[in-house]
């Protein structure tokens, strides 16, 4: 028999947590595969967004009404290339992790969603229902309790309701990528060499933080932001939950952003923003954490094992894939 026909290698009766996922089969398990992922995921992220660029200038030239995109340091919520430019761009981070993974991963694109083998859906759409509001409550409370000193009344420019809509759309896709690129595809490239799942968690913060462009202040918040995705991401085996956490939390703050330009601002933070936004954070992953052990039977430092979603064998828990019954970041 050649190699060609060989059956393939079969899977360990074993499940696994999330970081570990690429343990599951021989051929995305060998030592090389993580640094081929990453820099199959860097090259197609550079061409996607260089060919990204090329259409948006080429829409440019046959969409007359499309404003010139503004300067980074002075990012507006009224000009849709801007939107188009920051959240679009980020998004294609997406494909080129999925497809970095699948090319030179050795097919493991689809461990990256959950240890069921897909993006669970209802978990994730749950999860936002919940979260989106408690979000703009927090949120949109603050500025009334405390407004700005630019807060005003926009006016109904169809220009902003333009970038609004595009932010609207562009927005969960862009926290989306950020937790393929920044929890995801680390946690999974370093748990294929790392038996601890503090690797993947605690190393990718230092380039989150690199992202953005805050003061110490703010970049506290990020860092704690991105600690507690990284410990959702390995806790629920899956990125739904992080997902739904980074999207409830800039989608809320862009949406008032009209009401207050200067929010969208980098760079100088309120050390009193941490009062509000840290125990937001901290308060949805302790929440979070709480509910999901209690629906899967878990304690609460003891993460969902899968094997992927690639065979019918039993893991613990009961269904297969591992699933039981029942500041802009």
């Amino acid at each position: 028999m050649t190699a060609e026909t060989a059956p393939p290698r079969p899977l360990p009766d074993t499940a696994l947590p999330y970081h570990r996922l690429t343990r599951l089969e021989h051929r995305t398990s060998r030592w090389w595969r993580p640094l081929a992922t990453v820099a199959a995921a860097l090259a197609l992220f550079v061409a996607l967004s260089l060919l990204g660029a090329a259409l948006l200038a080429l829409a440019s030239l046959f969409v007359p009404w499309l404003p010139e995109p503004t300067d980074l340091d002075d990012f507006v919520l009224d000009n849709p290339t801007d939107m188009l430019l920051t959240f679009g761009m980020l998004a294609l981070m997406i494909p080129a992790v999925l497809l970095g993974a699948r090319w030179a991963g050795g097919g493991a694109s689809r461990i990256l969603h959950s240890v069921a083998g897909r993006l669970r859906w209802p978990l994730m759409l749950g999860a936002a229902a919940v979260l989106v509001p408690l979000y703009a409550l927090v949120y949109w409370g603050s500025f009334l309790l405390d407004p700005p000193a630019d807060a005003a009344v926009p006016r109904a420019d169809p220009l902003l309701l333009a970038g609004v809509a595009v932010c609207l759309v562009l927005v969960p896709l862009q926290c989306a990528a950020e937790e393929y690129a920044f929890r995801g595809l680390p946690q999974q490239v370093l748990g294929t060499w790392l038996r601890s799942p503090l690797w993947g968690i605690v190393l990718p913060v230092p380039l989150f933080m690199l992202g953005h462009g805050y003061d110490w202040v703010g970049q506290v918040d990020i860092a704690v932001f991105a600690l507690c995705m990284g410990f959702l991401v390995w806790k629920t085996g899956g990125l739904e939950l992080a997902i739904a956490v980074h999207t409830a939390n800039n989608l809320t703050l862009l949406v008032a952003a009209p009401f207050s330009p200067s929010s969208l601002d980098q760079g100088a933070v309120d050390p009193a923003v941490l009062l509000v936004s840290v125990p937001l954070t901290l308060a949805a992953t302790a929440g979070l954490t709480l509910w999901f052990s209690r629906a899967h039977g878990l304690r609460p430092l003891e993460p969902l094992l899968g094997n992927g979603g690639r065979t019918a064998a039993p893991v613990p828990g009961g269904l297969p894939g591992g699933e039981r019954p029942g500041v802009p970041r």
